[in-house]
């Protein structure tokens, strides 16, 4: 049966990027060609151009996001002007409100609980498990002695292979084992090095395995570093007397909005509806200073959110508490980034970013974006709590309807001035424009 839609293409990452383009313009029926408005958005300097251009398959063009700053960061006592790569309106408004509340009152304490990372190597072995058990640990020198030349300038970092050790999984699938390794990868976010380990490691039981075919047989499935990493662990909290708590509390007192802020932390806690949308709210922070500094926010995502499920049901990452007269959030996120390889240095921007934030090492970003996604998460809770989210987001979103409806810049003034202090919403907005070109005809 044949698909539905487009036929099938063979070679299409063969095409040249004009080639590629013409598919597209037959795809969406396009009257006019598609190339000119596509080499728009493309970088006016070739050698940039040629650089952004290598990054992904079947280029047609570049995406735009805003890169953007949060001023008055304080993080351990140090100021920071961290920056940002997000779409969405409002994420950097909101880090840069608790931002400045927050250096005024100590500002963000992060701390690292742990820089671990883990790979695995995934295997069947068809004879008894006790036979398997006996060999390890000569197994595991020879894989320590197979991976020398891989790790030894880790090594030298202060990084390599820190653990290997046996997993009997064959309750959940007959024969199934796994190798699990620890490695530490310094400022590196260490993928490449960690695969590379790993296929070195499982080659080595492959082949000593296969000596003892009477005992039984092995088969190497996979081997694949894990994104899970729970321990590679930042804490990150702010703290203050609930008086002090005046200066964002709005129509509320100090004390109904720590208790209000408390219950909302609670409730994210044990409904997996609010959870979701809490944690989201974190990442907002996290995630664009792991875009802005050329890591992988997939990975980090997936990581975390399996970490809130740890527990058996999906919760929040951040915990709020009253103590006396003490007001404390707090946020434990697993995150694994680099400062070193990757796009860190590739992408000019990226490296733009690190340049920011003066080059820290890999550990100290983990901290700030910890300490990005706790001011998010702490400007929406607060929001929730008080105002209600879409007057400030809505506000924040104006531009986006003033460009989808052509404002002229004279009804842009208008609007703007209409509808400061009012509640904004996209209806609400067209209705207003429309009777303005009413009125003048």
């Amino acid at each position: 049966m044949e698909p539905k839609g487009i036929p099938l293409i063979s070679g299409f990452s063969k095409l040249t990027r004009k080639e590629r383009i013409e598919i597209l313009n037959k795809l969406i029926n396009q009257n006019e060609d598609l190339l000119p408005w596509l080499d728009s958005w493309m970088h006016p300097d070739a050698g940039q151009q040629a650089t952004f251009q290598k990054f992904s398959e079947n280029y047609i063009t570049s995406f735009h996001i805003p890169f953007g700053v949060v001023p008055n960061m304080v993080i351990n006592g140090r100021h920071y002007m961290v920056p940002m790569v997000i779409e969405e309106s409002s994420v950097i408004a909101a880090a840069a409100r608790s931002a400045k509340f927050w250096s005024c009152r100590g500002g963000f304490r992060a701390e690292i609980l742990g820089t671990e990372r883990k790979g695995q190597i995934h295997l069947t072995w068809s004879g008894h498990p006790q036979r398997l058990r006996d060999r390890f640990e000569g197994l595991t020198q020879d894989m320590l002695a197979a991976t020398a030349l891989t790790t030894r300038k880790m090594k030298e970092r202060g990084g390599g292979i820190t653990g290997i050790r046996l997993v009997d999984k064959t309750a959940a699938i007959p024969g199934y084992y796994q190798v699990d390794v620890s490695f530490e990868t310094a400022d590196a976010m260490g993928a490449n090095f960690i695969n590379t380990c790993l296929e070195e490691m499982a080659a080595v039981l492959e082949r000593e395995l296969s000596h003892y075919q009477e005992e039984g047989k092995v088969e190497i499935i996979m081997s694949i570093l894990s994104n899970y990493t729970p321990g590679s662990l930042i804490r990150c909290s702010v703290e203050c007397d609930i008086q002090e708590l005046s200066g964002i509390s709005g129509k509320l007192s100090p004390e109904e909005f720590a208790r209000k802020f408390e219950l909302a932390s609670r409730i994210a806690g044990v409904d997996v509806s609010r959870a979701v949308t809490h944690n989201k709210g974190i990442y907002n922070g996290v995630d664009a200073v792991v875009l802005a500094t050329g890591n992988d926010w997939r990975a980090v995502e997936a990581c975390g959110h399996a970490f809130a499920s740890a527990g058996g049901s999906y919760s929040s990452l951040s915990e709020a508490k009253i103590s006396g007269n003490r007001f404390s959030y707090t946020l434990n996120l697993p995150i694994a980034l680099g400062t070193v390889g990757g796009l860190t240095k590739s992408h000019p921007q990226a490296a733009l970013a690190l340049s920011i934030l003066g080059n820290p090492g890999a550990g100290e970003l983990m901290m700030i974006a910890a300490a990005a996604g706790l001011a998010n998460n702490f400007s929406a809770v607060t929001a929730l709590i008080t105002s209600g989210i879409q007057q400030g987001h809505m506000k924040m979103h104006l531009p986006n309807i003033l460009k989808q409806l052509n404002a002229t810049p004279q009804e842009e003034q208008s609007i703007r001035a209409h509808f400061e202090g009012k509640q904004v919403s996209h209806a609400a907005v067209e209705l207003f424009v429309n009777n303005l070109r009413n009125q003048h005809g």
